[in-house]
């Protein structure tokens, strides 16, 4: 009866779109922040300054200012990317001021922080592309348009720098300061060129810092050298070094780890992201897919759980007081929740899409099944592989690993690799399962 109802209250928490924070004190910011840093040694650059800049904001009834820079070098973000954003969102929602740092001049550069090669070069038109992306779906999780978040292109100040401005800072700046990074060791070690301008990328952050004078600057732990630079920088001008803020890099949804026995990051080029502007009933399904160990740090990272919430619920999984499953449940809800507005009638259609297929209302034709008219003529391979986004390739591997299957009577059977290059013709009233997630059903032909 204490589990369900402790359950029950953390389900009421964990949706409740409105959190007013503005009234903590400052010790109470402060704990608040610090139980979502980066669980790794200084993570946050200097604590003291940290809370020392809380109080005087409560004081003076002046706002921090929290810088975030934002490179649009692609058009796609993930949750993982995301982390960050959820934590900025908590700046704000206490009150503070949001700087947000476009790197429309950085982004031709690239950041090569976890680079093993260079990165290519982008157009500024690709750029400003990307950002307009980028802002359609960062604002699921942060409001650009408030009055107290203050937008930058960092060419609004690099287009003005003179040389001589720029060999200031660089006489102050030791050489073997940059080369320690690790992703520029493991380039030189493979025998890869390193660019000038990459070399600087870093010092080019640190200019937006001195620019914009912030208080705290927030970015993932991949971040840490560059936020580092920010701070350096700024003591060169002669300025109060910022405060920073590291998080956590998400793990993905395979679970999968690398060679040190760490998680393999969220990364679109591993495929195993979820974008977050992913459907709901997909990103409920993702959620759902992943493993226990990834469950509690995807709990700690894209929710408000507080640390003691979170070790509670451990505890009681652990004593079998509540289910893996159901606790699961809550975090594809709460995941599916923060990234589409806090729709409740939402989160409830992908949950009973969820169930349809694998709950136990599991329904042999699910009702989200994909009814598709095809073009008479068209190949088996080509309509599936339209339906699903996928390649025909991708149709083949997924067919190659048993998961692509047709519905005959009361049960799924293995798709013959002969029948994908048969038209689509032959195929009219079928139900084809294509992974663990996607039905498709031909409806006719035309």
């Amino acid at each position: 009866m204490e589990a369900t109802k402790f359950f029950n209250d953390l389900e009421q928490n964990l949706l409740n779109s409105h959190r007013d924070l503005k009234n903590l004190s400052a010790e109470e910011q402060f704990n608040m922040i610090m139980s979502k840093v980066g669980q790794f040694p200084d993570s946050v650059v200097s604590e003291k300054s940290l809370l020392k800049k809380l109080k005087g904001s409560k004081k003076t009834g002046r706002p921090l200012k929290v810088k975030f820079g934002i490179d649009p070098t692609g058009a796609q973000i993930h949750l993982g990317h995301a982390v960050s954003l959820l934590n900025l969102k908590m700046f704000h929602d206490m009150g503070h001021e949001i700087v947000i740092v476009i790197g429309d001049f950085t982004a031709m550069i690239g950041d090569p922080s976890g680079r093993n090669t260079e990165r290519e070069p982008l157009t500024h038109e690709m750029v400003l592309h990307n950002m307009a992306t980028y802002e359609k779906q960062a604002g699921r999780i942060i409001d650009f348009n408030s009055p107290s978040i203050v937008k930058h292109f960092n060419s609004e100040w690099m287009n003005k720098l003179t040389i001589p401005q720029w060999i200031n800072f660089q006489s102050s700046i030791a050489v073997n300061e940059v080369l320690q990074r690790e992703d520029f060791k493991k380039r030189m070690d493979a025998g890869f060129g390193i660019t000038m301008a990459e070399l600087e990328y870093a010092c080019y952050m640190g200019y937006d810092s001195v620019m914009l004078e912030p208080d705290i600057e927030l970015g993932g732990k991949d971040q840490f050298l560059n936020l580092h630079m920010c701070r350096n920088m700024m003591r060169i001008a002669g300025e109060d070094p910022e405060v920073i803020i590291t998080y956590n890099i998400l793990p993905g949804t395979s679970g999968a780890k690398d060679s040190t026995g760490r998680f393999q990051k969220m990364s679109k080029s591993l495929n195993n992201y979820i974008a977050v502007e992913e459907t709901p009933n997909e990103m409920y399904g993702k959620v759902m897919s992943i493993t226990d160990d990834v469950m509690w740090l995807w709990y700690r990272e894209l929710t408000n759980i507080t640390p003691t919430e979170l070790e509670k619920l451990k505890t009681l999984v652990c004593n079998n007081e509540l289910h893996p499953k159901d606790v699961k449940s809550l975090l594809a809800r709460v995941v599916v929740a923060t990234f589409n507005g806090f729709d409740m009638a939402c989160v409830e259609q992908a949950e009973k899409s969820f169930n349809s297929k694998f709950g136990k209302s599991k329904q042999i034709v699910p009702d989200d099944v994909k009814n598709v008219e095809a073009v008479t003529g068209e190949t088996l391979v080509a309509v599936l592989a339209e339906a699903t986004d996928n390649s025909r390739s991708q149709i083949n591997r997924i067919l190659s690993g048993n998961g692509l299957k047709v519905l005959d009577g009361d049960k799924y059977i293995a798709v013959s690799k002969d029948s994908l290059a048969l038209p689509v013709d032959n195929f009219v009233g079928c139900v084809f399962k294509i992974g663990k997630r996607h039905f498709v059903k031909i409806t006719a032909v035309k």
